[in-house]
């Protein structure tokens, strides 16, 4: 391999030596030190390459042995250089070329960030940016062991960090610290309180007393589920203990939900008219030069993006496809009962959107405004819902309640 590079470099010419002696010519060539390689039969001749240096000893050769010699061709490093002499503008082109492609690949063009799963690209993006790393900055000033400890230092859900420069791409790969179980306090003294006004459907208490039973009306802020419980056996006497309340509280409650809509409105007709458009993006920059029509009104849907590549060599460009659809905004009107179903249909979804895991709607009803140009919806929404939510008590509160209730105690009054 290293001997035919240095062939290479140097040129070598390609002959066919004729005649019944061309064996004979071949050996006295190489006896003389010319290597001969690349060799075939070619009718009553033979083709073969030698170094083009050796030409004027390949001559005498052929002259003592009676064998013609043709050259077919030159080739090598000299003979392509040779082509261009009369093609300036050509080479120039080609080396304005590769300078050009030599500078644009000392710029950092793709940042990716593999292994984030809780923590959002766009934050480790944005992080790196403030360290120096970012699309279109120079590959000498980007210092990978710098950004490396920033983000380990700046997350402190990082557990390991790897940023390795290939090419015009950067990877920054991560490893995500284990994540945290959530603590649930069973230990600090608190209340389940109304969240909402309603009425008691159920309640379940696993730790605390129940305050509350089904059909009783709450207010919001009322206690539902208490953490103070007594202590001993009945008949005897007894003490208080506060703990973390735990239980649940499904309520019936009411929620208001209002929406006006228009009767006259504009909506978006496409005019069958759809065209592919293809435009460059450099450095996050679109060139969209050659586009539809711009005095209609496009829709765009992106076909695909990808970036460009010479083989394994990815180019800092990228190629864009959109389709194109033209339309207009027409002007048109629905009747009051149209819209009185669209505004039936948007009030639930609204009030769906409200509840929680374990919420569903159990009556809705809707009552209707018409206007000159409009129709306003009210609707009352009846929901099953639960209403308790934890407020941790004060050390003071538990302290001056329990003082309170010793004092009732020595006074007999409970």
């Amino acid at each position: 391999m290293f001997l035919a590079l240095w062939y290479y470099l140097r040129g070598y010419v390609m002959i066919k030596a004729k005649g019944f002696s061309a064996e004979r010519f071949m050996n006295m060539a190489t006896f003389r030190g010319v290597y001969l390689w690349d060799i075939a039969q070619d009718g009553v001749g033979m083709t073969m390459k030698a170094a083009g240096g050796s030409l004027p000893l390949l001559e005498a050769c052929a002259e003592k042995t009676g064998c013609g010699l043709e050259i077919l061709g030159w080739g090598g490093l000299p003979a392509f250089l040779r082509r261009f002499r009369s093609r300036q503008a050509w080479t120039a082109g080609l080396l304005l070329f590769a300078l050009g492609l030599y500078g644009l690949s000392s710029f950092v063009w793709v940042v990716e960030v593999e292994g984030n799963e809780r923590l959002s690209t766009e934050e480790i993006l944005s992080a790196c940016k403030e360290m120096g790393l970012c699309p279109g900055a120079w590959k000498g000033h980007v210092d990978t062991q710098a950004v490396t400890n920033g983000l380990l230092e700046g997350f402190g859900d990082i557990s390991w960090v790897s940023v390795s420069i290939k090419g015009t791409d950067v990877t920054v790969k991560l490893a995500e610290t284990i994540e945290k179980a959530e603590m649930v306090d069973k230990e600090t003294p608190c209340h389940i309180i109304a969240n909402a006004d309603g009425v008691v459907l159920q309640i379940t208490a696993e730790r605390g007393t129940p305050m509350v039973a089904a059909g009783d009306v709450v207010k919001k802020g009322d206690i539902l589920i208490s953490s103070e419980i007594l202590i001993g056996l009945e008949g005897e006497q007894q003490h208080r203990e506060y703990v973390a309340a735990e239980g649940a509280v499904t309520a019936r409650i009411w929620q208001r939900l209002a929406e006006e809509m228009p009767l006259q409105y504009e909506e978006k007709v496409y005019g069958g008219k759809e065209k592919e458009n293809n435009s460059l993006i450099v450095a996050e920059k679109e060139l969209d030069l050659i586009h539809p029509n711009s005095g209609e009104e496009w829709e765009r849907s992106p076909i695909f993006e990808k970036p460009l590549a010479l083989g394994d060599f990815t180019l800092p460009l990228k190629w864009k496809k959109e389709l194109w659809k033209s339309y207009e905004m027409v002007a048109k009107s629905r009747t009051a009962e149209e819209a009185k179903a669209l505004l039936e249909e948007n009030l639930r979804k609204k009030a769906e959107n409200l509840l929680s895991t374990y919420g569903t709607i159990e009556e809705m009803t809707v009552r209707y405004a018409e206007y000159a140009d409009s129709v306003r919806g009210e609707a009352e929404i009846v929901m099953a819902e639960r209403i308790g939510e934890k407020r941790q008590l004060q050390k003071e509160s538990i302290e001056n309640d329990t003082t309170e209730k010793e004092r009732e105690v020595a006074n007999g009054t409970i």
